[in-house]
């Protein structure tokens, strides 16, 4: 569906989180609501000299868009918004030009806890990555007895409040979710991952 549309998977991922978010508050369609995403991106082959994806270190920025919803957005049009967005800033260069203005911000958040909605330290709704882990390395687990692993990173203090790492593993979506507890319950969580999960696959 991304590639029909000339998209990527993180403006699927957004739109379907953005959707699930607003449903899981009842508000009457017309009502708007803002919604922040940040998309990270793997900065490795963008320095001078390139970096290979296995170097070891954080080497990722970030650009955060906001998006006005006002219920009953669908998908694909959504996702495909929200991509635009990130692409649009992307190639304004915004991920290294706004990099000083980010961390400045983050800095004062946590100064002042207060600045954030309901002194949450949340900068925005959802942070995804703007590419997929592809791994295709499941025969060589077998053989090593692993059955099962994920992979994420987490910090306390500013952040979103859903993080998404995504892999496609074997041609399958895999995706590990974190969240900010006990700010939010696993319960809350999963009811909305459940309800992203339905939106995406009736939008298949």
């Amino acid at each position: 569906g991304c590639k029909t549309r000339g998209i990527k998977l993180c403006g699927a991922l957004s739109a379907a989180a953005l959707i699930a978010a607003r449903l899981s508050k009842c508000l009457p369609d017309g009502e708007w609501e803002k919604y922040a995403v940040v998309t990270l991106i793997d900065c490795r082959k963008l320095l001078e000299p390139a970096l290979s994806s296995h170097h070891v270190g954080f080497y990722h920025s970030a650009i955060l868009n906001t998006h006005d919803m006002k219920g009953g957005e669908e998908l694909w049009e959504l996702a495909g918004r929200t991509y635009t967005s990130f692409a649009d800033a992307k190639n304004s260069n915004k991920h290294f030009s706004d990099m000083a203005d980010l961390n400045f911000l983050m800095c004062r958040a946590i100064e002042n806890p207060g600045l954030t909605p309901s002194s949450s330290l949340r900068t925005s709704f959802i942070s995804v990555f703007e590419d997929p882990v592809i791994d295709e390395t499941n025969e060589d687990h077998k053989e090593l007895g692993i059955e099962d692993y994920m992979g994420c990173a987490s910090t306390h203090g500013v952040g979103p409040t859903i993080a998404i790492f995504d892999t496609v593993r074997q041609g399958k979506l895999d995706c590990a979710c974190v969240y900010p507890f006990p700010l939010h319950s696993r319960e809350q969580m999963q009811e909305l991952i459940d309800n992203m999960k339905k939106i995406l696959i009736n939008s298949l």
